[in-house]
């Protein structure tokens, strides 16, 4: 029994582990909707927070959607959340000299 546990543990582990990719650029751009797999590891390797817009932009393309007021946010899709019901949002708000102050992923 004991064994069996071990070896059900050791399975999910590879299996959550599998569903996580590295952060690319590349990747970022061109699979939008895989993106929930990359932005944990974006967020662990990369220090976003003072990063320009335009900085911002070179790393991750553009942006799904662009708001300006109350606050400037870019926001991008990550893809579907849980039951591929909701959408996966990743918005960024920049302060008033255009740095990105917070990020926080959401859902739609």
């Amino acid at each position: 029994m004991k064994k069996l546990l071990l070896i059900s543990s050791l399975l999910l582990l590879l299996f959550l582990s599998a569903c996580q990719n590295k952060f690319s650029s590349d990747a970022w751009i061109d699979h939008p909707g895989k993106r929930y797999r990359m932005v944990e590891d974006l967020l662990v390797k990369s220090d976003l927070k003072g990063m320009t817009q335009d900085e911002i932009i070179s790393s991750l393309g553009e942006p799904e959607q662009r708001i300006t007021s109350p606050v400037p946010q870019f926001v991008y899709y990550l893809g579907r959340a849980g039951l591929g019901v909701d959408d996966l949002l990743f918005k960024l708000q920049f302060d008033a000299n255009g740095k990105l102050e917070s990020h926080e992923i959401t859902h739609d």
